[in-house]
Formats: C-alpha cells, sequence, structure tokens
C-alpha cells in the first residue's frame, strides 16, 4: 500500500520529517518504499550507479550530493537501470536531465533543478549510510514517501506506528468527505468557532 506525504505527515507528526525544495521530474511521479542511501559527490554519479545496482525491489534510493545544480546526476540511462531492477524511485538534492524520457519511463524521480551537462563517474561514493538532504536525515530502512506534496521520511523505527496512524487518518478523511457529499459544511465537521 501506498501512503501520501501528506498523510505521512500529518499522521506522523513531529516523528515525520519533510524534506522541502525536491521537486517530481513529472507531476504524477509517486516514490514509496524504504531508502537505500547513498552518499555522492557534486558532479559525479558515481555512486547512484552503484545505489541502483545495489538497492532491492522496491527500494528507494536517495542520493546525498551537497545540492550540486551545475551538473546532472541522473538522466534517461540511470532512470531505465532503476526502472529495470524495480526500484520504486529516485530522490536526490541535485540536478537531473532527460526529463522528458524520464517522465515517458514514468519512474519517480525527485531532484533540484536540472542541467544538460553530464557528470563524472570517478567518486568518491558510499552505500548504506545516513545521508543529509536539504536538512533532513535519511538513514538506511527509513520510509520515504515521495509526490507531488513534498517527501516524508519516516525513521525505520516508527514506520509501524505512523503508518497505522496515517491509514486512520484516511479512514477519517473518508468520512469526512462522505458528510461534505451530503451538504455537511467543514465549520459544522470541524466544530471551528465562528469569526
Amino acid at each position: 500500500m501506498t501512503i501520501a506525504s501528506s498523510l505521512l505527515a500529518s499522521g506522523g507528526g513531529d516523528r515525520v520529517s519533510v524534506i522541502l525544495g525536491l521537486e517530481p521530474a513529472f507531476p504524477a511521479a509517486r516514490a514509496f518504499g524504504r531508502a537505500f542511501t547513498a552518499q555522492g559527490a557534486g558532479g559525479d554519479n558515481l555512486a547512484l550507479h552503484h545505489a541502483v545496482a545495489h538497492a532491492q525491489p522496491g527500494d528507494v534510493v536517495v542520493l546525498a550530493v551537497g545540492e550540486e545544480q551545475g551538473v546532472a546526476h541522473c538522466g534517461e540511462i540511470v532512470a531505465l537501470a532503476a526502472r529495470e531492477r524495480g526500484l520504486a524511485g529516485i530522490v536526490l538534492d541535485g540536478a537531473i536531465r532527460d526529463r522528458v524520457e524520464i517522465a515517458e519511463l514514468g519512474l519517480p524521480v525527485f531532484h533540484l533543478g536540472t542541467s544538460p551537462s553530464g557528470p563524472g563517474k570517478a567518486g568518491p561514493g558510499t552505500l548504506g549510510v545516513p545521508v543529509e538532504l536539504r536538512g533532513v536525515r535519511v538513514e538506511p530502512g527509513d520510509l520515504v514517501s515521495a509526490d507531488a506534496d513534498g517527501i516524508a521520511v519516516v525513521r525505520a523505527t516508527d514506520v509501524e506506528s505512523v503508518t497505522a496512524a496515517a491509514e486512520s487518518l484516511v479512514a477519517r478523511e473518508g468520512e469526512i468527505v462522505a458528510r461534505i457529499r451530503r451538504g455537511e459544511s467543514t465549520v459544522d465537521i470541524y466544530g471551528l468557532k465562528g469569526l
């Protein structure tokens, strides 16, 4: 089951971290799965190639490259390799290229800007270590939900309780939607005070 980033953030409260400022390569992109982390170097994608080769189906590769935007770290070829390996998506704090081709592939990629310039492949890089993207620490095995609303990260130790809270929120919101469709106002439903 995929849980939207907004539901995890609302249901999990302070047990959920939110990565701000990364955009989806295409509007309908949705990535949901356990983090396979990689620390790369700005302007280089050796770590990303190795992460895609070692991650398991259903994983979300989370790559930190220090917010480098002058060079693309991910393009069509790496995205295709990730899709063929069954990965759930890629989240990186650097630029990409080949957005049209990535959209056509349908692999969810979340990134910081674009650049037509290609990366080096010399490293250094490290797999399976804690990484930091936009001030948020992501550890191997954390749950990542990325979509058009943003990116929510749940610590591995909190996944069960946070997903249960989010699923409960889904049920409550379903009831609210039904009441609105029956003609009730949100003021009445939420018991909001007057202005």
